[in-house]
C-alpha cells in the first residue's frame, strides 16, 4: 500500500477514529478505567468490590505491573488504583497521575 493512496488514507482515517493512548498494558489500564468510573458513579469509594472480568482479563492482568502503583500487579491492585486515584476522564490513562500519598492508600485499600 502506498503512503498517500486512496486505501492508505482510509486505513490511517480509520485509526485515528478508532485507537487512543492507553498507559501500560491495556488489560489493567481498563480494569483501573472501570472501577474509577464505578466510584465515580457510587459517588463514594465501595467498601467492598466485586469484580468479574472474562478468563482472557483475568490471564493478561494477573503478570503485569500496573502503572504508577509502585510495582503491584494483577486484577485487584488495577482496580484498587482506579478506585483511590483514577480519574475515568483521562480514559485509558486513568492512572496516569497518582501521587506518593495515592500509592500508600492503593496498598491500603488492598
Amino acid at each position: 500500500m502506498e503512503r498517500g493512496s486512496d486505501c492508505y488514507n482510509k486505513y490511517v482515517k480509520i485509526l485515528k477514529k478508532e485507537l487512543m493512548p492507553a498507559m501500560g498494558c491495556t488489560e489493567p489500564i481498563a480494569v483501573a478505567y472501570v472501577a474509577a468510573k464505578a466510584r465515580e458513579i457510587l459517588g463514594k469509594i465501595p467498601e467492598k468490590v466485586i469484580i468479574q472480568a472474562s478468563g482472557n482479563i483475568i490471564k493478561n492482568v494477573k503478570s503485569v505491573v500496573v502503572p504508577n502503583t509502585s510495582d503491584l500487579k494483577g486484577l485487584q491492585a488495577a482496580a484498587a488504583a482506579g478506585i483511590i486515584a483514577g480519574d475515568s476522564s483521562k480514559l485509558l490513562e486513568v492512572i496516569s497521575v497518582v501521587s506518593a500519598d495515592q500509592k500508600k492508600e492503593i496498598a491500603k485499600y488492598l
